[in-house]
């Protein structure tokens, strides 16, 4: 059967924008990549920032002057910051963009599986948009991004901090292990009154194809319940907090039930969101998740039956074996097909795990396009030499939804159909090729 298991910090000042990295052409890649940094960001004061950056010891290269000097890592962070909206000024004028550069280094730790590291920077009220670059200096290699940034408000979500309180480590890309206990740091002006909290359990919808017009109900979180805020100090003991400096914080600390979960501070009305993932998000590797994740080139009945299968593991393996009978082929059709998942889990995740939304439903059937255009309202995915004729064009609206922080709608054409099903079609008879 086919086997379905796949897959020290110096601030050294600003100065003008650099290059954006090696994936800055195809910023979803994911398993291409040298190193694979997870980033968390927080609105520690009113003006300035933080950014958490973790990074998988033994990806980064090290190196050393001489042969009596030690190994060393060297990890270079770049953030370009441009304001999208601030405060009124007495000219007028548009703040300038910024760059902020960052250099982290130090020895190996045989026993450490992950570096982390925070960097402040200033930041004035306001909403940003920021490119980030993590780079591997002694590689020369770089992993870019964006992320937009809004602490105009003074309950602004991101001035409060999620994190696990058993290791201390924040809720990377907004996540933290189900099942657990969860936390957020809440600054002193907010840790008064009652927070509401409201649950939402993970839900089992899928996006619908490109060509068709039919939008589905948008997710909503139950009516809250009103929790009073447990007046636990941030220095309490046995509590293991992000690195950081919090004198007069508070801590709220509840158990991470599977799906999301909505803090509202009481004069606000932009809630904090945290999503409780399963443990190896974002990777697949339960069968009824793998089965799930087929929902895109599986028909009807095909999905029906593995779902409802006595042995589902056999019923998932039959599915793939059924596109080709070489079954090399196939384990490299189910590498391909997962990878795309775990990349669009990677960054699309919202309320919704990112295989499920419109931006992984096209990524993980078509792949990474040749050319990404983003802006302020979206994003065009070009599949093709941009402005030729015969050049697939996916256009992505972002969404200025309050409770999810990564929402993008695909602007749906009848015209996809037939580009669609064909490539669906290059799936079920096992001929796509990783691009």
């Amino acid at each position: 059967m086919v086997l379905l298991a796949v897959a020290a910090c110096v601030f050294s000042g600003c100065s003008t924008p650099a290059r954006l990295g090696t994936n800055a052409q195809k910023p979803y890649e994911w398993d291409a990549l040298s190193h694979h940094p997870r980033l968390a960001w927080h609105r520690h004061r009113a003006d300035s920032a933080a950014l958490y950056v973790q990074l998988p010891a033994h990806e980064l290269l090290h190196l050393r002057e001489g042969a009596d000097r030690p190994f060393r890592f060297s990890v270079e962070v770049e953030l370009l910051v441009t304001a999208l909206e601030w405060p009124e000024t007495e000219t007028g004028d548009a703040p300038l963009p910024v760059l902020h550069r960052f250099r982290w280094e130090g020895r190996p730790t045989p026993e450490a599986r992950d570096l982390t590291a925070r960097f402040s920077f200033p930041l004035s009220t306001g909403r940003y948009r920021i490119v980030h670059t993590v780079r591997d200096a002694h590689r020369g290699a770089d992993v870019t991004g964006t992320v937009l940034l809004d602490g105009w408000a003074p309950a602004a979500p991101v001035r409060c901090l999620a994190f696990d309180p058993e290791t201390g480590g924040p809720a990377w890309d907004h996540a933290l292990p189900a099942e657990g206990r969860m936390a957020l740091l809440v600054p002193a002006d907010l840790s008064s009154g009652l927070w509401s909290h409201s649950h939402l359990a993970p839900v089992d919808s899928f996006p619908s194809a490109p060509f068709l017009d039919r939008t589905l109900a948008a997710l909503a979180f139950p009516d809250p319940e009103a929790r009073q805020l447990p007046l636990t100090p941030a220095d309490a003991d046995g509590l293991m907090l992000p690195e950081g400096d919090w004198l007069g914080w508070k801590v709220l600390i509840w158990d991470g039930e599977p799906g999301l979960h909505q803090w509202l501070e009481p004069q606000g009305d932009r809630p904090v969101i945290v999503a409780a993932r399963r443990a190896h998000f974002p990777e697949m590797r339960d069968l009824d998740e793998m089965i799930r994740a087929t929902r895109f080139i599986a028909k009807r009945q095909e999905y029906q039956s593995m779902r409802e299968a006595r042995d589902p593991k056999r019923a998932l393996d039959e599915f793939w074996l059924g596109f080709t009978d070489d079954a090399d082929a196939s384990r490299r059709l189910i590498a391909t097909y997962y990878g795309r998942v775990h990349e669009a889990n990677v960054h699309f995740s919202g309320l919704k795990e990112g295989w499920c939304t419109d931006r992984g439903m096209v990524h993980i059937i078509f792949g990474h396009a040749d050319r990404i255009r983003r802006d302020r309202f979206g994003e065009t995915w070009i599949y093709g030499d941009e402005g030729d004729v015969n050049a697939l064009v996916f256009r992505f609206s972002r969404q200025d939804r309050g409770d999810d922080f990564n929402a993008f709608e695909l602007e749906r054409y009848p015209g996809f159909r037939s580009p669609w099903e064909a490539m669906v079609g290059s799936w079920r008879r096992g001929k796509v090729r990783k691009r």
